[in-house]
């Protein structure tokens, strides 16, 4: 298999998960070596309670988990609470922090992408759960940027994940609303009112719209196969995943 890593990337509500642990599983029992990296992982698109500090401004007295050219990066779960009140303005995974904007968070993780892949090129396929398109446009939306700077930052990693000759499962619904609609419907109500009220202060209700057009394009940045979804029948993705992989 030539492609080093699989993205699995759509909207909420068309099972990116799922499909990710069954290709996972599809590839085990075929004794293909592989990984799974979902979103609560540390890869660079998932930056949960991690601190990325300018080197002009980082005190080397506290313990960093990587330093890039221009950055350190701290786990803020690992600092004491003063190092955490210090660091808080550097958090890279809080969006409702206004230090950052969309241009230094690029700048940032593009350079958290460059070191991961070159430390992560391995004989294992790696298959990463929303970290090519879904996670970095979310991050990018939060911090206010526009289409033509989320796009930018798109082909930056397109760019950079070169190596790994990656290849993306897109699943994808006829429209936003269709596949919002359907996963509020089959989650918690409890995540559905928490999507909603997190969009609503964060000021970016309109985030999955342009996701999708945003998607539809970016996808095309590295091969790809889209699978298309109406309702429960997921026999498209079924089909596709075991042409490719069965």
């Amino acid at each position: 298999m030539k492609h080093r890593a699989i993205f699995i990337e759509g909207l909420p509500g068309t099972g990116k998960t799922t499909i990710s642990e069954k290709l996972y599983e599809l590839l085990i029992k075929q004794g293909i070596q592989a990984e799974l990296l979902q979103e609560g992982d540390r890869i660079p698109s998932n930056l949960y309670n991690i601190a990325g500090i300018p080197k002009y401004d980082f005190n080397k007295n506290i313990d960093f988990i990587l330093q890039t050219e221009n950055y350190f990066f701290v786990d803020l779960g690992n600092c004491t609470k003063e190092e955490t009140d210090l660091l808080q303005v550097y958090n890279l995974g809080d969006a409702f922090n206004q230090n950052i904007s969309a241009q230094e968070y690029a700048a940032c993780t593009l350079e958290w992408w460059q070191h991961w892949v070159e430390n992560n090129i391995k004989e294992s396929i790696l298959i990463l759960d929303s970290a090519f398109l879904q996670c970095p446009i979310n991050e990018m939306a939060y911090r206010k940027a526009s289409d033509a700077e989320i796009k930018e930052y798109i082909q930056s990693i397109a760019e950079i994940i070169r190596p790994f000759s990656p290849f993306c499962i897109y699943m994808r619904r006829k429209s936003a609303e269709i596949s919002m609609t359907f996963a509020k419907s089959v989650k918690s109500e409890q995540w559905a009112n928490r999507v909603d009220k997190f969009l609503a202060d964060i000021d970016c209700l309109d985030v999955f719209e342009r996701r999708y057009e945003l998607e539809s394009e970016l996808v095309s940045l590295i091969s790809n196969v889209v699978c298309d979804i109406d309702g429960h029948d997921w026999s498209d993705v079924d089909k596709k995943v075991q042409e490719l992989y069965g």
